[in-house]
């Protein structure tokens, strides 16, 4: 705790790298010039807690887990140094991701949202006029959520994109999807829902979004909500 926050952020990259660590790679990870990381090294190396290799630094073994405890600790070293584990993915499946992807391409200058709960979509004190109870609790769950939210100009959903797997043939996931469709489109909000499988190509699963989007471009009219972005859509796959 002695030392200067810029040498415990390079002792915490050394050891989040685990290792010997260039002199280059170490100064990007923690945004410091190379010379000024390569000074305060060679300042650590005097006082015994790291020492030059010939591929560039590395903690002596008495101070690994230290430094290790540090970056553990420190809310200053970690908003330095990256730490994949406290991290997690957009989506909470590998097919879900890829369809994430394709859709911020296709719907490129608009915001486009995943797993966005039902609730923060459609406004339950609003519609609950137009809902009978279960389709109540079920837009208030929490856990009901939309796979794809399309944002338009006012940043208001504009439209709805679901991605389906087998277990959506059966009930009771087959019941939900009716209700959650049955409450978008009280809402006025076009969905579309595509039918994806693991071991899609990325061009079958293209083919599978564009489909979807026509069929929902079907529904959402000249001058109605989604109409705009899904034309654009459609357009980059032609």
């Amino acid at each position: 705790m002695a030392l200067e926050l810029r040498q415990r952020r390079l002792l915490a990259a050394l050891a989040a790298h685990d290792g010997e660590v260039p002199n280059d790679v170490l100064a990007s990870a923690v945004q410091s010039p190379p010379g000024v990381a390569f000074g305060l090294m060679v300042r650590l190396c005097e006082i015994g807690m790291a020492v030059q290799t010939p591929a560039g630094w590395k903690l002596e073994d008495w101070a690994l887990p230290l430094a290790r405890e540090d970056l553990a600790r420190s809310v200053h070293l970690a908003l330095v140094i990256p730490q994949d584990d406290l991290l997690r993915p957009p989506c909470d499946s590998r097919t879900e991701r890829r369809v994430f992807e394709v859709c911020t391409r296709l719907f490129e200058g608009s915001v486009v949202l995943p797993n966005v709960p039902l609730a923060r979509v459609v406004d339950a004190d609003a519609a609950q006029h137009y809902l009978d109870r279960e389709d109540q609790r079920f837009l208030a769950n929490p856990s009901t959520q939309v796979d794809i939210v399309v944002l338009g100009r006012r940043l208001l959903p504009v439209l709805a994109i679901e991605a389906d797997g087998p277990q959506h043939d059966a009930d009771p996931q087959h019941s939900r999807d009716a209700r959650k469709n049955r409450i978008l489109r009280v809402a006025g909000l076009p969905v579309a829902r595509l039918r994806v499988r693991e071991q899609m190509s990325d061009d079958v699963l293209a083919h599978h979004i564009g489909r979807a989007l026509w069929d929902a471009a079907r529904i959402a009219r000249p001058s109605q909500r989604g109409h705009v972005e899904l034309a654009r859509a459609l357009s980059r796959l032609a």
